[in-house]
């Protein structure tokens, strides 16, 4: 149990984390201010980026897993507060750039 565990689960944890704060730009019951809200920006970048960076280091079935598993672990942080969870979201983002195996 090397890396080959820790790098998907940073990637989960990240999409997991931002994913409810990033679907609020969907949601028409929502405001227009919390979907312009710089918190909400930054909930999508990462969820966009963990989303791309699933796909960009993994086979497409892969991705597709951690994608899935990220999007169903993010129904289990509904109720934490928003900012704790994308700044979580975010470190778990960062602690996977080491371990990419895309390089840029």
């Amino acid at each position: 149990m090397g890396l080959d565990v820790i790098s998907p689960a940073l990637l989960v944890l990240a999409i997991s984390l931002s994913w409810n704060r990033f679907t609020c730009i969907f949601n028409l019951a929502s405001s227009a201010s919390l979907a312009a809200a710089p918190l909400t920006t930054a909930a999508t970048a990462i969820s966009l980026s963990a989303f791309g960076l699933a796909f960009a280091g993994n086979t497409p079935w892969f991705g597709f897993l951690i994608v899935l598993a990220g999007v169903l672990a993010s129904s289990t942080v509904k109720k934490q507060p928003a900012a704790i969870t994308v700044a979580l979201s975010a470190i778990s983002l960062a602690a996977y750039l080491p371990f990419s195996p895309v390089q840029m």
